[in-house]
């Protein structure tokens, strides 16, 4: 996180539980990203289709599981 160990220990619990649901966050952005980055450029998916309103749509495999039946499909 960048901060000493000072500020850690002097940090209260709430601001720091507040800084790490920010980081998972985050980091579920920055995984969607990929997934849609892979998804368009990688496998020619249309990118029309993720628009930045629909930034919350689950993601398959990051917030839906994928479904087994599909999986066949990648080792073909």
């Amino acid at each position: 996180m960048g901060m000493s160990e000072e500020w850690f220990w002097n940090c209260t619990p709430k601001k720091l539980i507040a800084i790490l649901e920010e980081k998972k966050r985050i980091e579920k952005v920055k995984q969607k990203n990929l997934a849609i980055y892979i998804a368009c450029y990688v496998w020619g998916k249309n990118p029309d289709k993720y628009e930045v309103a629909d930034n919350n749509a689950p993601i398959a495999g990051r917030d839906v599981p994928i479904d087994p039946t599909r999986l066949n499909a990648l080792l073909m």
